[in-house]
């Protein structure tokens, strides 16, 4: 998909910096922009038939996001993980994801099991990246959401911010254990099983992780073989 037809699917205002922010955003989460990558913003503003100034309004709506990132003499770029950081990110999430489950288990009832194993069913058959990152973060957070933790809650969606677009572009290779571990995670929850659901979160995030620094240094190790910056 190129940036001009994903900016035909998505409606809004094109002279609002909202609108255009959330073009480029679906843009890099769906890889068609990469991390790393300049964002010329003459480029852009032609291409998405917008003007120069909430276009600019927008990369910095994105850059209090993480998204993009302005260099001096550079421009915008598109935030790139590293691999300290997307361990550090992992370790953070880990902390509040077991947290958030270990405050939240008492309260958690038979209706949110359920919604919990028809998330997952969906997900079993869904294709669009996007799509089942959204399930992803629904299932967890149907766990997380009964801890009563508002603040706990918005400083773990923005943790995982970072961290999704990294995860979209590798999800292919983690989907199959990831759901695995989801079921586990389930399973145990449906035994009232607290240690045994706080050892399957940890071990699904875990895994995470680490899949996820395995992929990044392949990816590096590729550009450095076809001389990509």
């Amino acid at each position: 998909m190129e940036l001009e037809e994903l900016a035909s699917r998505i409606r809004g205002d094109s002279s609002a910096p909202y609108y255009i922010a959330n073009v480029l955003r679906e843009a890099i989460y769906r890889g068609i922009i990469e991390e790393g990558k300049p964002l010329h913003q003459a480029t852009l503003a032609q291409r998405l038939n917008v003007s120069p100034i909430p276009l600019r309004e927008a990369l910095r709506l994105l850059e209090t996001e993480g998204l993009v990132t302005f260099r001096e003499g550079r421009g915008a770029v598109v935030t790139a993980l590293s691999l300290e950081e997307a361990r550090e990110l992992y370790e953070m999430i880990a902390a509040l994801e077991t947290s958030l489950m270990r405050i939240a288990f008492p309260k958690i009832t038979r209706r949110i099991l359920e919604e919990a194993s028809a998330i997952l069913e969906e997900m079993e058959a869904e294709e669009d990246c996007i799509r089942w990152r959204d399930l992803n973060q629904m299932f967890h957070n149907l766990f997380y959401e009964p801890a009563d933790r508002p603040l706990t809650l918005d400083t773990l969606a923005r943790l995982r911010q970072k961290t999704d677009r990294t995860i979209r572009v590798h999800l292919a290779s983690m989907r199959i254990d990831s759901q695995k571990q989801h079921r586990e995670i389930l399973a145990a929850a449906e035994s009232r099983d607290l240690e045994g659901t706080l050892a399957a979160l940890f071990n699904h995030l875990n895994y995470t992780s680490n899949d996820l620094q395995s992929c990044m240094r392949a990816g590096t190790a590729a550009r450095g073989r076809t001389g990509q910056a």
